[in-house]
């Protein structure tokens, strides 16, 4: 079991509405509630995450008034020509099994989870809409004392060699042909990014979305669109080898998604040895995946594998086009 993180506590609730062009208005994010009188108690949200050729995966999270929850997959399969999924699954909060049968439509996903033969409950349904959470610090004005980096107009600040990235009408720009750094160095301080996955629904693994942060160009914070997925170091928000985000914060693709990055730079003593390891506190969507943890050293496939108290931000191109946007940074006092 796992505590329950009700991510609508700190996202921003809003309405239902299509981010680009190429949504399917099926994957996403689902929240809701039962609607049989003996579900007090007990919390049920979804996500539905697309795999391409009209298969899909539901991850279905059911909880109770502890915060404790179950995660369980269902794949779906087509029954009367309507999305559907179905599976026999534990649900270790409610103590007791029961039978999944639920169907999407519409941008919502209606079901019902009926007891085993052995589970003294009653039958309970629920109904789910297809949600878009706001994170807290999505478009955040840069503070007092920020450096801009990248506000949409233009990219001044950054060696783009050997292409061009590529602007474009949302305020993004997007990866193309080569990873993108800063002129300029920087040091400890806040970090603020956004970025944006592509919904490739026919790719798996590190070929979905793949990107990453870089601060000071060797300390990787991965960018990749593992919508759905457990956390792990590869995964979205995680540091290769390091560390693994302490709770899932991720949007789906096409949904524009917040770093904010407090980072403290490694200390050298006068003859260039290292006197104190480099610290970072992730906040991924406004949650906290990295709390105050305690860098070693670099992250594989950075500029370098030697330490410094300052260096460029990088964005890694990894041949996928995601796009980043409103990117500052705001020195520590």
């Amino acid at each position: 079991m796992h505590r329950f993180v009700i991510l609508a506590l700190t996202f921003l609730l809003t309405a239902s509405f299509s981010y680009a062009d190429d949504d399917d208005g099926i994957m996403g994010n689902y929240q809701g509630a039962f609607t049989s009188p003996g579900a007090a108690g007990k919390t049920v949200r979804a996500q539905i995450v697309a795999y391409g050729k009209g298969n899909y995966t539901l991850v279905l999270f059911l909880g109770d008034e502890k915060g404790e929850f179950s995660r369980d997959e269902i794949r779906s399969h087509v029954k009367k020509g309507q999305l559907s999924f179905s599976k026999s699954i534990r649900v270790a909060p409610w103590g007791g099994n029961f039978t999944l049968t639920a169907q999407a439509a519409e941008e919502t996903l209606a079901g019902t989870l009926s007891p085993g033969k052995k589970t003294s409950a009653e039958s309970l349904s629920f109904e789910l809409k297809r949600v878009f959470l706001e994170p807290p610090t999505r478009g955040m004005a840069p503070p007092e004392g920020a450096r801009v980096l990248f506000d949409g107009n233009n990219l001044d600040q950054w060696e783009r060699h050997p292409r061009v990235w590529n602007i474009q009408d949302d305020g993004g720009m997007q990866v193309c042909g080569s990873s993108l750094k800063t002129l300029e160095n920087f040091g400890s301080g806040l970090y603020h990014v956004e970025f944006m996955t592509p919904f490739t629904p026919e790719k798996r693994g590190q070929a979905r979305g793949n990107s990453g942060v870089y601060l000071l160009g060797i300390y990787e914070i991965q960018v990749l669109d593992t919508f759905g997925l457990p956390p792990a170091d590869n995964h979205c928000g995680g540091l290769y080898s390091l560390a693994t985000p302490g709770t899932d914060a991720l949007l789906p693709p096409l949904q524009w998604q917040t770093y904010d990055i407090t980072f403290e730079a490694a200390e050298f003593d006068d003859a260039g040895n290292k006197t104190k390891n480099a610290r970072l506190h992730v906040l991924h969507n406004g949650i906290v995946i990295h709390d105050n943890i305690e860098l070693p050293g670099p992250t594989p496939g950075g500029i370098s594998d030697q330490e410094s108290a300052s260096g460029p931000l990088l964005l890694q191109d990894h041949r996928d086009p995601v796009r980043f946007r409103n990117i500052w940074f705001k020195p520590a006092s």
